[in-house]
């Protein structure tokens, strides 16, 4: 009887265990995929083997098809990180895309920070507890040992080790080339993908760069994100609004004199990597403030593209940006922990503006000068491609003009419904600003004039 009540008692207490394991990897994987969720750009079939698993700024993480991540995986990703197709990395890996400013105002390291983006690219082997820091790129095939610390540009095909980075050889280029061409890639523990896993691969934005796309042109608060809504009305349009975190570093780096070679190449690799997120027949359309330098790129990269410039009545735009404090000194409570206001463009560092006076110009005038900078920018780049290429609308025209600009994209004429939208965080500037919107207002106008 003992011996019964034993194998009952067991029996249930093997369910019991077996229920509360499998609810427990269920809540695992739905965290998994929320975590999935929250990066920027996904390929087909990434797999993050065991449990832990830290993107500090999923925004910022690019990732291709088939790439496999291990137990304990920590990116500090606020710089920028791109991972290419079937990349797989090992356990207890660590990637940094951002240093403390060590030549700041304190000791050892002032409140900035460098960002510095690390590029990986297709078919990399990462093996377990490997460190990358921040800046570097890992060439095509190559492959890292266990325990190096990657302190410096891993050349494509290169197989280094620890303990430091040396070359211990490279890969057989031939037989990767071979196996590369023929699509032969390995999946879980290395088994080779069949077609059929080959088919689901998603194509990326560089796979589809001749096809049709549009771009958004504007200062921000330019009604940038109601234009995306009303594209996504449309049933053959897929929009994004402000999609590529990255170009917000990018393009600031590019206007205050930056490499511009480097500065197109990371792009390139984004581009190279991130999932074009449409069906067939849809137009992908972009929105995004920090379009307003990389025309040259774009129109090039993509040459079927079109853009539309967005232009928002001045006294209106510029208010809204003076109300959510726009070039205020303490715009955020933790400027340089916030991209957009850390990145910011400065007259002074483009050289539009003497610094003397750049200092002395109040948030007002920064402003005011940033609004007639860049639409007058976007004028001039625009005015360089063919005119069937382009098209300037006027933000409070929108509805008027909507059938006219289905047209410009070779969209079917549908009613779209344009509702300018305001989020709960300017809402709350407003009221904050309530009692100062007439002299607000009034400053602004003063201000605008000097500019008309």
């Amino acid at each position: 009887m003992n011996k019964l009540l034993k194998s009952i008692a067991k029996r249930y207490a093997d369910r019991l265990f077996h229920y509360y394991q499998k609810k427990e990897t269920t809540k695992k994987e739905l965290q998994k995929n929320e975590l999935i969720g929250r990066i920027s750009s996904v390929g087909y079939n990434l797999r993050l083997n065991g449990e832990s698993h830290i993107f500090s700024k999923p925004s910022k993480v690019i990732i291709g098809n088939n790439v496999h991540i291990g137990n304990n995986f920590f990116a500090k990703s606020e710089g920028g990180l791109v991972i290419g197709n079937n990349t797989h990395i090992s356990r207890n890996v660590t990637i940094y895309t951002e240093n403390h400013n060590y030549t700041g105002k304190a000791l050892p390291y002032d409140n900035t920070t460098n960002y510095k983006p690390v590029i990986i690219k297709e078919n990399v082997w990462i093996g377990m507890n490997v460190s990358i820091v921040p800046g570097v790129e890992i060439g095509e095939g190559a492959i890292i040992g266990i325990g190096s610390v990657v302190n410096r540009n891993i050349e494509p095909f290169e197989i280094v080790g620890s303990p430091k980075i040396n070359t211990l050889k490279l890969r057989d280029i031939e037989h990767y080339k071979s196996l590369n061409d023929n699509k032969h890639y390995g999946g879980v523990n290395g088994k080779r993908l069949e077609e059929i896993e080959l088919n689901q691969f998603l194509k990326s934005y560089e796979t589809n760069r001749n096809k049709d796309i549009l771009f958004i042109l504007g200062t921000g608060r330019s009604g940038t994100v109601s234009i995306t809504d009303l594209f996504n009305q449309h049933p053959n349009c897929k929009a994004f609004h402000e999609d590529i975190h990255q170009l917000i570093r990018i393009s600031t780096d590019l206007a205050h004199k930056g490499d511009i070679d480097k500065s197109y190449k990371e792009i390139n690799e984004i581009l190279k990597v991130k999932v074009w997120n449409a069906s067939e027949n849809q137009l992908i359309v972009h929105s995004d403030q920090r379009f307003w330098n990389l025309i040259p790129f774009l129109s090039n990269y993509f040459p079927n593209s079109k853009f539309i410039h967005v232009v928002r009545e001045p006294i209106s735009c510029i208010k809204s940006m003076v109300i959510r404090e726009w070039y205020a000194d303490d715009e955020y409570p933790d400027l340089f922990y916030h991209d957009w206001a850390k990145y910011r463009i400065q007259g002074d560092q483009i050289g539009d503006v003497s610094s003397e006076n750049w200092t002395k110009m109040t948030h007002l005038q920064k402003c005011t000068w940033y609004y007639y900078f860049i639409n007058k920018t976007i004028t001039a780049e625009l005015s360089k491609l063919p005119q069937e290429r382009t098209l300037k609308v006027e933000l409070e025209n929108i509805s008027e003009k909507m059938h006219s600009i289905l047209e410009f994209c070779n969209l079917t004429k549908v009613d779209l419904n344009f509702n300018k939208k305001n989020s709960q965080r300017q809402t709350d500037y407003i009221k904050l600003a309530a009692d100062n919107l007439d002299e607000i207002e009034e400053s602004v106008a003063n201000e605008t004039k000097k500019y008309l």
